[in-house]
């Protein structure tokens, strides 16, 4: 009985010597094969590749055929850390500017429209200050005419004729006195309307939207004055919101890279082995905490065959994406509690929901 368990035992003992030769022999060969268009060997490109915390090389039995695995665990150095916090920290910095920006920008954009209508109404005062100047000078001239025509007598139209003033052309003579009588009455009408209308436009405000095409629309100088107005007595609110979302933002930043720098990336290749025939790469794959992360980029998986310090690069863009903290920035925009705007006759106003 002891010496068929002891048969038993050394045949064990065999039959996983023999597995563990053949997985090293699979490894070996492998690391050994060349790799196509490359003057490298698998293993001078995966073996302790920088970049990598650690690596590890495994071989089992799939179907009949020999199957490799190569495992690097991608390092995460301090240096790349700080880059990252500061990478995260001017993300912030830039959601919070953009905010300020807007602030600046509206303003400057009230002021500028209030300085278009105050200059469209300058021009339109001195627009009208001519036509009010015209109307007393064509007044002026037809009050001449018509005091010259009043004091004139009929004989001053008429020619003397052999007969003398006859009664017929002193007839004629009155019909042409009263026709310039009556043509520089309407000369004086003409100049009194153009006077009058030009003094109703020194009185209406409204007249340089009138008169303009590109006013009409605008408000007036004294409505965007109260916007202005309006924007700046929100200022010291508008930015204590600032600086509430951008501390908001940077705890979650902060915190997002405490847990993301401890969370563990692999990268994965598998190498299928097979007689007769060349080592073929059968996948390559990211890990994230054991969870499948998807497959590597083939382009950069074929760059790095290539060259050790492209591996190092593509390992290293790896773990720095895991590193990026994202932000919304539209959806921070729209939580952002307070709006101003040119359509917001105060300036400012809280957004609906928000206090």
């Amino acid at each position: 009985m002891k010496s068929i368990q002891l048969h038993k035992i050394l045949a064990s003992i065999f039959t996983c010597l023999t597995l563990m030769a053949c997985a090293d022999s699979s490894i070996t060969e492998v690391k050994k094969a060349s790799i196509s268009q490359s003057d490298y060997t698998f293993g001078e490109i995966f073996d302790n590749a920088k970049g990598c915390k650690t690596t590890e090389w495994a071989s089992q039995e799939e179907n009949g055929r020999s199957v490799v695995r190569y495992t690097c665990t991608v390092d995460t150095p301090q240096a790349m850390v700080d880059f990252a916090e500061r990478d995260n920290t001017n993300k912030v910095k830039a959601l919070s500017k953009s905010l300020d920006d807007g602030w600046q920008r509206t303003l400057k954009n009230l002021e500028s429209r209030k300085e278009t209508v105050l200059g469209a109404a300058a021009q339109a005062r001195k627009y009208n200050d001519a036509k009010l100047s015209e109307g007393h000078s064509q007044l002026q001239a037809a009050q001449a005419k018509l005091n010259e025509a009043m004091a004139s007598t009929p004989q001053n139209y008429i020619g003397y004729g052999a007969s003398g003033y006859t009664p017929q052309l002193l007839a004629t003579g009155r019909e042409r006195k009263q026709l310039a009588i009556d043509r520089a009455q309407r000369e004086v009408g003409v100049a009194q309307r153009r006077i009058a209308e030009a003094t109703e436009n020194q009185n209406d405000p409204g007249y340089a939207h009138n008169q303009f095409s590109s006013q009409r629309g605008q408000r007036s100088a004294e409505e965007y004055q109260q916007m202005i107005d309006g924007m700046l007595s929100w200022r010291d609110r508008y930015y204590a919101a600032i600086a509430d979302l951008e501390a908001r933002e940077m705890s979650r930043a902060q915190e997002f890279l405490k847990t993301a720098k401890g969370r563990q990336l692999q990268m994965k290749v598998t190498f299928l082995v097979r007689k007769k025939s060349p080592v073929d790469i059968g996948s390559a794959t990211w890990s994230f905490d054991g969870q499948d992360a998807g497959p590597v980029n083939l382009i950069f998986l074929g760059a790095s065959l290539l060259n050790p310090k492209t591996l190092e690069e593509v390992l290293s863009l790896a773990r720095k994406a895991r590193l990026k903290h994202e932000i919304d920035s539209r959806a921070a925009t729209n939580s952002f509690p307070i709006a101003c705007g040119e359509t917001i006759p105060t300036g400012c106003e809280l957004k609906e929901g928000k206090n």
